[in-house]
């Protein structure tokens, strides 16, 4: 049965009768907001565990038609000063600067309403204007913030941030999470932030002017000894090294590579990643040469759960070296379980390898070759006996109609089958270019009337990533 589905009256009698606290864990898995609110409708035990849920998180919608002297602000605040019983259930607030230059006069409702979000957690404040973030507006949100118990701060603007604003954020302490992108401005790099925030911040993003334009982008790291997850944009190559060397208790990092560098730091890191991404282009393929060791320099012990890279070459696809995978394996055989390269190119061959050389692989995203529908893809992953989801982007010129009519065919179907079928194997989501097969066992009706159990595979075309 589908959530959103109205139920019979004795079934919601029935409903009523599941512990308070089960229905909650159920609801929270849906992710559209409109069968929240159908369930919030059915039944008085409905309504207590959808609420929460429907303003955990508060966003304004700020849309402008073409023609329109003026955007239309849908506003959550409006709704919070007529129910104020509802703000004790938000938890992020999510504004836009755009509200006060298309509406301001909802601007005194705004912050009344945030005033009342008394367990508010994580705001996040976004701004795309090319003149800048209204100074008065932020200011006047960030001293609501301060009386309120905010563990994560995210701001996104395109011009930057003032030294005034910057000098109220510095008052802030005890945060968690802080993350700012910022494209044009002064760089902002936590300068007289860090030392407030070394005792609880854990999760840090800076990205583009707040690191490719300091002077020393890197000092204030050292006062943050508890990061376990760290996004950077713009930070040079070598200096990654560095950070790893004074963040033990590092997990996650997303970074980019920006081509071989000289760098005095030989130290073994200190941080033991579990998930890394890395993103890199170069104007030749030559570019990524360097690139593998680096990788392989940033996890020197086994610790490494996924990996993802997003690298791009204008004179063509990258190709995943073999003696990478190996390298790799040799580290981090038992612990790697999901790998995506989905910009870079794998042979079947690689994808075998892959399957093989990592025994606890449970996902695998990569681009090969088109290769003809009697291509050999239950070879590839026969040793895969954890593997759950595998996505092949097949990088072929033909127009998608021409890819779509060479796999949509019977023998494609029953390689999918077997891959799923084959005896230990986990796999239940097979891409194979713009077509992704499920797999599931469902019940069914014998023509005795008798139950039966049969293993279903239904297919959808997606876009494909080349189109």
């Amino acid at each position: 049965m589908r959530f959103g589905m109205a139920l019979p009256g004795p079934n919601v009698a029935a409903v009523d009768c599941l512990p308070l606290d089960v229905l909650p864990l159920i609801l929270e898995h849906l992710t559209d907001r409109r069968d929240l609110h159908t369930c919030a409708q059915l039944s008085k035990a409905f309504h207590n565990a959808a609420t929460p849920l429907l303003y955990r998180t508060l966003d304004v919608r700020v849309t402008m038609y073409t023609g329109m002297q003026r955007a239309i602000v849908l506003h959550p605040s409006t709704t919070i000063l007529q129910r104020p019983e509802y703000a004790k259930y938000v938890r992020h607030v999510r504004e836009n600067g755009a509200v006060g230059f298309h509406r301001p006069d909802l601007m005194d409702d705004c912050r009344k309403a945030l005033k009342m979000c008394v367990n508010l957690e994580g705001f996040t404040w976004s701004d795309d204007s090319a003149e800048g973030t209204d100074e008065g507006d932020f200011m006047r949100y960030l001293d609501i913030l301060q009386t309120l118990p905010l563990r994560e701060l995210v701001i996104q603007t395109f011009y930057g941030l003032s030294d005034s604003v910057w000098a109220k954020l510095q008052d802030f302490s005890g945060l968690t999470k802080v993350s700012i992108w910022c494209m044009e401005g002064k760089p902002r790099i936590l300068q007289g932030w860090s030392e407030k925030l070394g005792a609880s911040l854990t999760h840090l993003e800076l990205g583009v002017s707040s690191l490719s334009r300091a002077p020393h982008p890197l000092y204030f790291l050292s006062h943050l000894p508890r990061l376990r997850a760290l996004r950077l944009k713009g930070a040079p190559s070598a200096a990654i090294l560095e950070i790893l060397t004074f963040l033990p208790q590092l997990e996650t990092l997303d970074t980019e590579y920006f081509g071989a560098a000289l760098t005095r730091y030989d130290d073994v890191p200190a941080a033991n990643l579990r998930h890394l991404t890395v993103r890199t282009s170069s104007v030749h393929i030559q570019g990524f040469q360097q690139l593998w060791p680096w990788i392989r320099r940033l996890t020197p012990r086994p610790s490494l759960e996924s990996f993802t890279l997003n690298a791009f070459s204008t004179q063509g696809e990258a190709l995943v070296p073999r003696s990478f995978i190996l390298d790799m394996a040799a580290t981090h055989k038992d612990t790697l379980k999901r790998f995506k390269a989905d910009s870079t190119q794998m042979t079947l061959k690689d994808i075998e390898c892959m399957c093989t050389v990592f025994p606890n692989l449970e996902s695998l995203s990569c681009t090969t070759m088109w290769s003809p529908e009697s291509a050999p893809y239950e070879e590839a992953v026969q040793k895969a006996n954890k593997l759950r989801e595998l996505r092949l982007n097949l990088h072929d010129w033909r127009p998608t109609h021409v890819r779509l009519a060479g796999l949509n065919n019977a023998n494609i179907e029953v390689a999918v089958r077997n891959m799923m079928l084959r005896e230990g194997a986990a796999l239940r989501l097979v891409g194979i270019g713009s077509i992704v097969y499920r797999g599931q066992w469902i019940y069914k009706k014998a023509e005795d009337g008798s139950d039966k159990v049969e293993f279903e595979i239904t297919s959808n075309v997606i876009k494909d990533v080349w189109d």
